[in-house]
């Protein structure tokens, strides 16, 4: 499974290491959140942050190892891709998967895993709970949930969640056992108690209890929920399942047919595996079949979760289709109806990836790499426009208002960052009058207008930067920029 990873990331390379993913969107926040930390600013407070702090902590350290540039992280994205593969390779065996199941697997392993995490948050967490999946799919329970203990320091959603199901099921195999009392808890959870202690302790003392209370427990993530109406079935979650104008090309050739067909297989599959777990829910030494039945229906139960509780924007689709290919790859498939439609999932998680290879191939032929775009892949247009930029700029203090990217670290000429994420329902207070005034120091204002936020539309005109904006006037206008100038 490895390599077809890396064969699709090789195939998908233009579109990985893109200019305006790094430039303007989230995977080039990583490097901004490492440049403000390294300069005094703390997140939550100093600037908006939606995760937890060991997915800060990951990435101070991964870039003290490695350059701080677009392909240093794109680098780790492939080595936490390569963590959720060898995850899932360990479930398949302990699992005692069947051949047609492993080719599901092969099959949808490039629909599994994300090319690009937006963050070391969500990188972490894919890590942590996919190899928690694989202790539980071995019967250790108590180590799971120690990873997903660990999982809600890196992004408090899913953790909680899953750690959540485990204790259920541990709870629930104890009375069965007649051994539920205080010492057969404590040996069970004493391994979650130890990590969540001394992360908490750990990341108290390096950043303050008041940011670790606001990122453990998801204070920023809801209110951005909320200010932006995310939701899988608000208008933003709506546009991934039923865009407008879509037919049946785009549900046969897109992510969203297999994510539909796979989700109720999956249910599917959950409801007779719930049965038996609920008569014999202890798994430490039952056989593959017990073991494969708590699998498909954590899997089941999670990715409902996810649905209801933490699908943001249509491009949220893939925080957890690990789970969802892992679920329905693990649903037995000892009859015939099972088995014929298993088989036709495989050819709806082959069909998937049409759309894919178009814009993979387009992207090498119309997409080229240049200085002027910092060693990243763009198309002809854009490197020009960004280039008359930079040019007619030179030696003038130059802001870049952007909703999110990294494009101060990759041209450090310009007005350096104040903040990360400047969308609704995470900026703070500090950062936005931080944001004011570096705008008031500029003499000129650049604001891409082609890659605007595909969740909130752009970079967020508060009271504060439309007046620090007053006193300039608009000069300059393209597909991908506009300029601003003193007046």
């Amino acid at each position: 499974m490895s390599a077809v990873i890396l064969l699709w990331d090789l195939l998908e390379l233009p579109q990985l290491l893109n200019f305006r993913t790094y430039a303007f969107n989230d995977p080039g926040s990583n490097l901004t959140i490492n440049y403000l930390i390294s300069h005094g600013y703390r997140p939550v407070i100093d600037f908006g942050y939606p995760y937890g702090l060991l997915g800060i902590v990951a990435n101070l350290a991964w870039f003290r190892a490695v350059p701080l540039t677009p392909a240093g992280y794109q680098t780790a994205s492939i080595i936490c891709q390569l963590g959720v593969a060898c995850a899932l390779a360990r479930i398949a065996r302990a699992l005692a998967l069947r051949p047609l199941q492993l080719i599901f697997l092969f099959v949808a392993i490039g629909r599994a895993v994300i090319p690009t995490y937006w963050n070391f948050a969500h990188a972490l967490e894919a890590v942590l709970i996919s190899f928690a999946m694989a202790e539980q799919a071995r019967g250790a329970r108590a180590n799971a949930l120690a990873l997903t203990t660990t999982a809600v320091f890196a992004k408090p959603s899913m953790g909680f969640v899953y750690s959540a199901l485990l204790l259920t099921l541990i709870a629930l195999d104890l009375h069965r056992r007649r051994t539920i009392g205080l010492a057969a808890w404590f040996k069970q959870i004493r391994p979650a108690t130890i990590v969540g202690l001394s992360l908490g302790a750990i990341l108290g003392i390096g950043f303050g209890l008041e940011v670790l209370y606001q990122t453990v427990i998801p204070l920023s993530g809801a209110a951005e929920y909320r200010a932006l109406k995310w939701g899988f079935f608000n208008e933003s979650g709506a546009s991934f399942w039923h865009p407008a104008g879509a037919n049946w090309h785009y549900y046969a050739g897109t992510m969203i047919g297999l994510w539909a067909v796979a989700g109720a297989y999956l249910v599917w599959g959950a409801i007779p595996a719930a049965r038996r777990v609920w008569r014999n829910p202890a798994i430490e030494t039952a056989p593959a079949a017990m073991r494969r039945d708590e699998i498909v229906l954590s899997c089941a139960l999670l990715h409902l979760a996810f649905v209801f509780l933490f699908f943001g924007a249509s491009v949220s689709w893939n925080y957890y289709s690990y789970l969802l290919i892992l679920g329905a790859a693990a649903v037995p498939i000892d009859n015939l109806i099972n088995r014929s439609a298993f088989c036709a999932l495989i050819i709806i998680a082959a069909g998937t990836y049409y759309a894919l290879i178009v814009s993979s191939i387009s992207g090498w032929r119309s997409m080229s790499r240049s200085p002027a775009t910092a060693g990243l892949w763009s198309s002809a247009q854009l490197r020009d426009e960004w280039s008359e930029v930079l040019a007619a700029n030179k030696g003038r203090r130059t802001a870049v208002l952007h909703f999110a990217g990294a494009v101060e670290m990759l041209y450090p000429g310009l007005e350096p960052p104040v903040g990360t994420y400047f969308e609704a329902g995470l900026m703070s207070a500090t950062e936005i009058q931080h944001e004011a005034a570096r705008i008031e120091s500029a003499d000129v204002v650049v604001i891409p207008t082609d890659y605007l936020s595909p969740v909130s539309g752009g970079f967020p005109q508060t009271p504060e930067a439309q007046r620090a904006l007053a006193p300039f006037k608009q000069t300059g206008q393209s597909k991908y920029f506009s300029i601003y100038e003193r007046r």
